[in-house]
């Protein structure tokens, strides 16, 4: 089939790709310019004429946070916290989906019901907080774990697509002697893993870019996470604990160290994410056929 563009249609094209261009530019300079800020020197620091590309290259910001004892725990707190976050909640809204999807489960309207409610209404910012200080979760990780477990739109999304699932496939598994973890597990997983893969994504980003909760609840600087010290570190200018020269100046300039900083904390989610693309892709196409 032979397609022919009108004149209309090569106007919007232009504009289309113009305009995504423009866009692509226009977040790609000052990622550029951050990095390269980060790899040049103190002086070329100073002066403030860093572009797009590094001035007297050398790597003493990314040193001087790779030996900071502060920053690295807060890097430890941000994965430990992104795995096990991501793990319960996707594990989570995997089985209540299951649980609201089986046929013998009595009251599972009422339960679906209730899950709607709490997406249009939430008991708000203060009575969160008074509800996780008087549990005794105040300065503890359960604050930053508890809290947002539970995802409604994941369980609904989850119970959608079991609802669909061929009946025949789970009667035969369960003739078989298969019991409900095994069918969870073994039969519905594998056929909702593009979604699952798609809910990892996420969860992952949202729970990397964690910075409220501990606004919040914390007080231990030994349990901030790494988006928390990014902003502790952009606001004050400079690293607790920096080294410094015999005149008790820093060794290294703070844009140098506010823009390594900014770089360490975006960059894994970068790497990660080219490897796990075709899952999110599929899983969103998938959510948006069957949900």
């Amino acid at each position: 089939m032979i397609a022919y563009k009108t004149p209309s249609r090569i106007i919007f094209q232009t504009l289309n790709y113009t305009f995504f261009i423009v866009f692509s530019i226009s977040i790609l300079v000052p990622f550029i310019n951050a990095l390269a800020i980060s790899l040049s020197g103190y002086h070329a620091a100073v002066a403030g004429k860093i572009g797009l590309w590094p001035v007297d290259f050398q790597l003493a910001a990314y040193k001087e946070l790779a030996v900071n004892k502060t920053f690295f725990r807060s890097f430890l707190n941000t994965v430990g916290l992104t795995v096990v976050n991501t793990i319960l909640s996707v594990t989570i809204s995997l089985c209540s989906a299951y649980a609201l999807a089986h046929k013998y489960f009595i009251g599972r309207g009422v339960v679906f019901t209730y899950l709607l409610i709490t997406m249009f209404f939430s008991g708000g910012l203060i009575p969160t907080y008074l509800l996780i200080m008087e549990l005794g979760l105040g300065n503890t990780y359960w604050a930053l774990i508890l809290p947002g477990l539970i995802h409604p739109t994941y369980i609904i999304i989850y119970k959608n697509m079991i609802d669909r699932l061929p009946k025949e496939l789970m009667e035969s598994a369960e003739v078989d002697g298969a019991g409900e973890f095994s069918l969870l597990f073994r039969i519905v997983l594998p056929m909702v893993l593009p979604m699952t893969m798609a809910f990892v994504i996420f969860s992952a980003v949202a729970y990397w870019n964690e910075w409220f909760g501990v606004l919040l609840y914390i007080r231990d600087k030994s349990m901030w996470t790494l988006q928390f010290q990014l902003r502790e570190i952009l606001s004050r200018g400079a690293l607790e604990d920096q080294q410094l020269n015999p005149f008790g100046e820093t060794i290294i300039h703070p844009e140098n160290i506010k823009m390594a900083a900014l770089m360490l904390t975006i960059l894994p989610i970068i790497i990660i994410y080219p490897f796990v693309q075709k899952y999110f892709i599929h899983g969103q196409f998938v959510g948006a056929v069957k949900g």
